[in-house]
């Protein structure tokens, strides 16, 4: 029904965002990875989202990426999990490291994320095993640095074709500093090593 929310975000706080659009302020939960993604204050943001609709309340979820909402959907068809549960598991875990987790039957890792006890954890561990790969369309998520890279450069008026190319050329490694990043994108996009 709603696939994403393009606005400017008007205020943040840990879990959650208000963003205005088409003269509505939408207050959206969001994961700590998306949160920590979020421009600031005053500034253009869109988040893909899920519009829950629970027994007593309609609430809306905001997410960085398709990745992090196809997890959170994915964790909403266990039985008795929740969507308050289920942001938490989407604010500790990428989608790789989840299926990393759940297929080495991590227990103890699983019952780090606030929420989440042993017989949570038992029942995810139970419903995602060997399946998850087969529910998630991508099992390999983006880097958590491709957000902040994409949205520098592309503030800067670079297109995503110019910004992969110029990653491609840059040799970034995955010790690579964000800003070490950009400085070195910057200079390939700048004709310095091109």
């Amino acid at each position: 029904m709603l696939e994403f929310i393009l606005g400017t975000l008007v205020e943040k706080e840990e879990g959650w965002a208000v963003i205005e659009a088409t003269g509505l302020g939408f207050k959206v939960a969001v994961p700590l990875s998306t949160y920590y993604r979020l421009p600031s204050p005053g500034e253009k943001c869109r988040l893909w989202t899920h519009l829950h609709q629970g027994d007593r309340s309609t609430s809306l979820y905001g997410f960085a990426t398709h990745q992090e909402r196809e997890l959170f959907t994915i964790l909403l068809g266990i039985p008795r999990l929740g969507p308050k549960t289920a942001l938490a598991v989407v604010s500790h875990f990428t989608l790789g490291d989840l299926w990393k987790a759940v297929e080495k039957g991590d227990l103890e890792r699983l019952k780090k994320v606030p929420g989440i006890g042993e017989k949570t954890a038992q029942r995810l561990l139970v419903e995602l095993k060997g399946d998850l790969p087969r529910k998630a369309k991508v099992i390999t998520p983006s880097p958590p640095w491709e957000a902040t890279l994409f949205s520098a450069l592309g503030n800067l008026g670079y297109t995503r074709k110019e910004i992969k190319k110029a990653l491609e050329k840059a040799g970034i490694g995955p010790d690579t500093e964000e800003e070490e990043m950009i400085r070195r994108c910057l200079k390939v996009l700048g004709g310095h090593l091109g």
